[in-house]
This record gives C-alpha cells, structure tokens and sequence, in this order.
C-alpha cells in the first residue's frame, strides 16, 4: 500500500510496511484520512538526512496519535514496534518518529531527503 502526499515543494509517494508495522500504518493512514497533516510545517531539515513533520504545532514538540482521538489523552503516544527490524537502507524510507520514550504520535521522518541534491 502507498501514500501520496503532496507538498509546496513537490509529491512524495511513501510505501507502507502493513504487515510489519500494523499499528503505525494504521495510525497514518487514519491521520491522513482526517486531513490531519494538512498545512503541517517541516520543522527539522537535516541536509542529506532527513525532513520531519507531523507536528500541527510547528515546533517539532506537538502532535498526537489517531488513538488519541478515539481513546483521550492516556492514548496520545503509543508503543513503537520494534520487530522485525526494518532498516533506512535508502533514500524515502519514511519513519513514525520516536518521542524519546519508544512511543510514536503523528510525527514522521523521510530519510535522505532530495529536496537538497
């Protein structure tokens, strides 16, 4: 399954690991079916790194999961899921980004970005 998403500086088409990451699929795709990234602003930029955004905030500290919605607040973050391991082997590898605790939101990562060649 793939996603297009359509930002100022061109498409991103992300392909998604259904069976691996049942639950952080799941949580994207709800988020975007609710326009939820709509007008989000890319608020880290690591040249030859990555771009994340998910953040309505701006300030990279925002954002919460689908589950949130659907739960309350106790179900803001949930769980990472580490197995099996998928690495960023290369470049448009996408990732939930981790909220320093193992947990994921709405924040997402886009490995070796080419919005800077």
């Amino acid at each position: 399954m793939a996603v297009l998403l359509e930002t100022t500086l061109g498409d991103i088409v992300v392909d998604l690991y259904t069976e691996e990451r049942p639950k952080a699929c799941l949580n994207f795709l709800k988020l975007c079916k609710i326009k939820y990234y709509n007008y989000c602003l890319i608020h880290n930029v690591q040249r030859d790194f990555i771009v994340q955004t998910g953040d309505p905030t701006g300030s990279g500290r925002g954002g919460e999961s689908v589950f949130c919605k659907l739960y309350g607040d106790q179900a803001r973050f949930f769980d990472a899921e580490k197995v099996p391991r998928i690495k960023h082997k290369k470049k448009g590898t996408v990732s939930m980004v981790n909220n320093g605790n193992e947990q994921h939101g709405s924040q997402v990562a886009h490995s070796g970005t080419y919005l800077y060649p």
